[in-house]
């Protein structure tokens, strides 16, 4: 009788050992189980975006196959009936806390397929303004995703939804005025990305607050800019940029205008200056050939004869460098054609002559 006590007790607590434990060796295996999906993702030598966001997603599935045989293994122990209750709000707010996350991560997943497959139909200058277009979907969706599950977790926990909706309705009035400021940035924000005033990578400088850097990211309430001095984030407002003048670098043409002026000696062969000149900014890499560079010979010089070039390169970023290369180019080709750039100078003239007065 013993025996057989033990063996029906025994096979009473096996299941609920059997989930419990299989929760734990999931956990266990959660690494294993990402390495092998690393494994398979570094075949190419790179780890994309999709395979990085899989990857998360799959840790977040096994967490939840986890809480629900935990769950599971737990409630077939019979607890009373106040921690069974416990227990079930608890299992059921993981449920929701996981599965929101995970459905976060899956949209990402989407709208980086979605991009990433938009991105082939358009132009390579066109690129950036997917990408933002997309940052911003995903960021509306994903509030709405985070709201839902919200409101899912209050009605679980008891809460009248109904009313509590009914509350926000009324109150949403009071709560505007308060966040007018919120609100007017959020709208900006939108305005932004359909009114394409630039993009994520994009060159701006914003005159009303003098800031120069690229765009790091548009959220719903500010956009982020690493400054080009100091390498700083800044963030702005998203209303003092739809309000502000915004010089975009970059969009919609990258190439930059740049010119080179120099004078050369009364007396050189205007023609040669002009030629080894147009030599120097041709022969530049990353000066572009179309539209083609140009050399005036623009004015007389108290003390030269002033040369002006005009030219292209591909973007603003690199004008320093290649302007730099352009001049050690004409220095050196000018000394080898015996081309004098001269000093600044200045002729007295008197036309009584010089009287000196020497005191002894």
């Amino acid at each position: 009788m013993n025996f057989n006590f033990e063996t029906e007790k025994f096979l009473k607590y096996l299941p609920p050992l059997i989930f419990i434990g299989s929760s734990f060796i999931i956990i266990k295996l959660r690494p294993l189980i990402s390495r092998i999906l690393m494994k398979q993702f570094i075949k190419d030598r790179k780890i994309t975006k999709g395979e990085r966001l899989t990857l998360e997603l799959s840790a977040i599935l096994t967490y939840i196959l986890a809480t629900f045989l935990f769950h599971m293994g737990v409630l077939q122990l019979n607890p009373p009936a106040f921690w069974r209750k416990a227990i079930d709000i608890t299992a059921y707010c993981l449920y929701i806390g996981l599965t929101t996350f995970g459905i976060l991560k899956l949209v990402d997943i989407v709208i980086n397929y979605m991009s990433e497959k938009t991105k082939k139909t358009v132009p390579i200058s066109e690129e950036p303004l997917v990408e933002t277009y997309f940052s911003m979907i995903s960021k509306v969706t994903k509030i709405f995703i985070v709201f839902i599950a919200f409101i899912i977790l209050l009605d679980k926990l008891g809460f009248n939804v109904t009313s509590l909706i009914t509350s926000l309705g009324v109150g949403s009035l009071a709560v505007g005025l308060a966040a007018q400021d919120t609100i007017k940035n959020f709208i900006s924000g939108i305005l932004l990305v359909t009114d394409r005033q630039f993009r994520i990578g994009d060159r701006v400088y914003i005159k009303d607050i003098d800031v120069d850097g690229y765009v790091y990211d548009i959220g719903l309430r500010t956009t982020r800019i690493i400054t080009i001095a100091g390498n700083n984030l800044i963030i702005v407002p998203n209303s003092k940029l739809t309000e502000g003048v915004i010089e975009n670098a970059l969009y919609p043409d990258a190439k930059f205008k740049d010119s080179i002026k120099i004078g050369v000696a009364y007396g050189s062969d205007v023609e040669l200056v002009k030629k080894l000149i147009l030599q120097a900014i041709t022969s530049t890499e990353n000066v572009l050939q179309n539209p083609s560079p140009s050399v005036f010979f623009i004015d007389f010089g108290d003390s030269a004869l002033i040369f002006q070039a005009f030219y292209y390169v591909k973007k603003k970023d690199i004008a320093y460098r290649v302007k730099s290369q352009i001049n050690e180019k004409i220095d050196r080709l000018f000394k080898e054609h015996n081309i004098e750039i001269p000093f600044p100078c200045r002729t007295n003239y008197f036309p009584e002559g010089v009287r000196v007065k020497i005191e002894r």
